[in-house]
């Protein structure tokens, strides 16, 4: 569909486009006409989120967080529970009312609600103050769903129901710190205080939520804190008691001594096992020297009894040398070193008043092997006794050692414990002092300040009643628009030449306008069939037999050929008009070949019923031969038996198919039929096309057009500078 085609669909339905639509703004300003006042005010609140300062000493930035917490508030303002609240007290103020007060409410809105309320309702909801008023109310709401209270919230009253509160609108102004609070409202002074008591509730519930949060925050990690506090005590007294049962001072240190001094010790051992056996082997061989009764002498019981009380005493002195190091005992080892000092000398002494012989058989000195004798003697047994106390001094070692071994595993526990249960601590200490922060800057921040109040609203706001009517209007030319669009889109009639020929497939004559138009555009069109006629046919052949077929009835068929007949009869043409009758009856259903249809041809004066027979056909036939154009009427080809040898033979065959038509699945198979049967393609004249349409291929209806939509005409044509004439 071209634009211009566009265009005269709508002055076609110009009548219906502006009726409608007249008739719905119409309805729409007669059923607005007792609309109510509408009162509007608006409040600006400071949130601080975006710009606030905060405790830790800079301002936030963060987009998404600041955009989070703007949509939280704004959630709550919106809220089904804040809405309630105010209800819930915009209710109970004007109940506590003892009387009108005009900077409360409005008289309609005072006598409205005398009368929703019942006078008993109201003697038990009224207490002695507005704080119990308002309890009284919210309990008489949530104690059932059938009492007046709750049916006032959940109808469509313009001041106390959740329908009313809808027109409360909260934003963000731009990329601020503020919201815009606004609310429409009947009653000038109901608008102002519904915004107070919005305001007032959604900043109780904003710094409740806020402070609820860092105060449940704050309460888990006292406790938790001061759990790892006990658990942490209780380690360090574990580790306390332990170190007291085990006498330790300082585990780490005293491990590091016992082990130097067994170091110590076992090097002190070697060496006195070596001692030893250099003494034992010294002492052999002098024993070895001494034969006979000097041997004897030398062993006897107040020698052995002296060396036994000497090794008695060395025994004491290497005790005390070994186990204390540190030189505390120095008196005692050195009176034990004079004691045994003295009984050396006095073994010598015993030794020289046994001496009888001055040398022994093998020529040695009885005095040097006695001095001999007792320095390896003295000296074994020092080495002796100082081996018998490494030894028990080592015993005592391997139970130190058996004694501490365990210890360290059990200490290393208990300081990995404490170790844990510390970091724990102060890890919940951390947090604790975070979340007291925290709270604390919840506190200071979470405090919104109202920039600018809600105003007493004392003129209306604009009515929206002629918005409503041009709305009413635009949709309703909108909808009949859509209708008529949407009827010639779905359209599925031939309607066009273009789409005529997708559709029928086969080649265009021409077409034919509605008889009932411009008679000048008739004549138009009767000129420009008879062109594409003419062009055509060949006219040397003679005669030219042309068959005007249909595949249904009404097609305007008569029409068509009596237009041919008597544009060619004005050209001077010799034309003999026939039609195909059908003589079939229901019984015996058959077809006629050629017949000829009782006429007056004013132009040659014939005026002749042809019958069937013979001689007759013969007649016509020779009749026919002497015109130039043979114009044959076929019935509707749906209602007769199409097959060879049933129709003359034809030089040119014209289809006629209405605009107003659908061409069908079946009308396409009788024209294949006839096609295949007759072995020639028709052509076909598409008839009863609409002037838009006709136009494009006839020509422009001729009439007298103002300059104005000539002019329209040409700018929607595309047609810059086209003229009539050349000058």
């Amino acid at each position: 569909m071209s634009f211009l085609h566009f265009l005269k669909l709508l002055s076609k339905n110009i009548i219906w486009l502006l009726l409608i639509p007249l008739v719905l703004a119409a309805a729409i300003y007669y059923f607005t006409r007792n609309e109510k006042k509408v009162y509007a005010s608006e409040s600006t609140i400071y949130t601080g989120i975006a710009s606030g300062y905060d405790l830790n000493g800079s301002t936030k930035a963060d987009y998404f967080a600041s955009s989070n917490a703007f949509d939280n508030l704004l959630s709550l303002i919106e809220s089904r529970d804040t809405k309630q609240d105010v209800a819930y007290d915009l209710i109970a103020e004007h109940l506590f009312l003892k009387k009108h007060d005009p900077n409360m409410l409005t008289w309609a809105t005072y006598d409205q609600l005398q009368k929703l309320i019942s006078p008993e309702l109201r003697a038990k909801l009224v207490k002695p103050t507005l704080a119990e008023t308002r309890a009284a109310v919210v309990s008489c709401a949530i104690k059932s769903n059938d009492n007046e209270i709750y049916k006032l919230l959940y109808s469509d009253n313009a001041f106390y129901s959740f329908e009313a509160l809808k027109n409360v609108k909260a934003s963000r102004m731009s990329n601020s710190d503020l919201i815009k609070i606004s609310y429409e409202s009947n009653d000038p002074y109901v608008c102002k205080r519904t915004l107070e008591l919005l305001e007032t509730t959604f900043m109780r519930k904003n710094k409740l939520l806020r402070e609820g949060q860092t105060g449940t925050v704050v309460n888990y990690f006292e406790n938790e804190t001061k759990r790892a506090f006990a658990k942490l005590d209780s380690s360090e007294r574990n580790f306390l008691n332990f170190n007291k049962d085990n006498n330790i001072i300082n585990y780490y240190e005293q491990t590091k001594a016992v082990a130097g001094e067994k170091e110590i010790l076992y090097a002190m051992n070697h060496n006195l096992e070596m001692e030893k056996m250099a003494a034992g082997s010294s002492l052999d061989k002098v024993n070895s020297n001494l034969k006979g009764r000097l041997n004897q002498i030398f062993y006897g019981e107040e020698i052995v009894r002296e060396r036994d009380k000497l090794t008695d005493i060395y025994n004491k002195v290497a005790l005390s040398e070994i186990v204390n190091t540190d030189g505390s005992n120095k008196k005692q080892v050195d009176s034990l070193k004079n004691v045994a000092t003295k009984v050396e000398a006095s073994l010598k002494t015993t030794l020289d008043k046994l001496s009888t012989e001055s040398s022994l058989p093998n020529g040695i000195p009885t005095k040097s092997v006695l001095d001999e004798w007792l320095k390896t003697t003295l000296a074994y047994e020092q080495s002796k006794a100082k081996l018998t106390v490494m030894d028990k001094r080592k015993k005592e070692f391997e139970i130190e050692y058996q004694k501490f071994a365990p210890l360290g595993a059990m200490l290393k526990k208990i300081e990995r414990q404490i170790g844990v249960s510390e970091a724990e601590y102060l890890e919940l200490l951390h947090g604790l002092n975070m979340a007291r922060l925290t709270q604390q800057n919840t506190e200071l921040t979470s405090k919104l300040n109202v920039v600018d109040p809600p105003f007493l609203p004392l003129k209306p706001s604009a009515s929206k009643r002629m918005v409503l009517v041009v709305v009413g209007f635009v949709v309703g030319f909108i909808l009949v628009l859509a209708v008529i669009l949407a009827n010639a889109l779905i359209n599925k009639t031939l309607l066009e030449p273009l789409r005529a020929k997708r559709t029928i497939d086969t080649p265009l004559l021409g077409i034919y306008p509605l008889l009932n138009e411009n008679p000048n555009f008739i004549k138009k069109a009767n000129l420009r069939i008879l062109q594409q006629f003419l062009a055509t046919v060949d006219t040397r052949q003679k005669p030219i037999v042309v068959g005007v077929l249909s595949t249904q009835k009404g097609e305007g068929k008569s029409t068509i050929i009596n237009l041919l007949e008597r544009e060619l009869l004005d050209l001077n043409y010799s034309v003999e008009k026939q039609i195909l009758l059908d003589n079939s009856t229901d019984a015996s259903p058959s077809y006629l070949p050629l017949t000829i249809k009782e006429k007056e041809n004013k132009l040659l004066g014939i005026s002749m019923p042809i019958n069937l027979d013979g001689q007759l056909m013969e007649r016509a036939n020779r009749l026919a031969e002497t015109k130039d154009f043979v114009l044959i009427e076929f019935p509707p080809l749906d209602d007769i038996i199409i097959k060879p040898g049933l129709f003359p033979e034809l030089n040119y065959s014209i289809l006629v198919c209405r605009a107003n038509r659908v061409w069908g699945k079946v009308d396409k198979e009788i024209l294949t039929i006839f096609t295949k049967t007759t072995e020639k393609k028709p052509l076909f004249i598409l008839n009863g096309v609409d002037t838009d349409f006709a136009e494009e291929y006839i020509g422009e209806v001729p009439k007298k057009r103002t300059h104005l939509r000539t002019l329209i005409k040409r700018l929607v044509k595309f047609e810059f500078g086209n003229r009539k004439r050349i000058r």
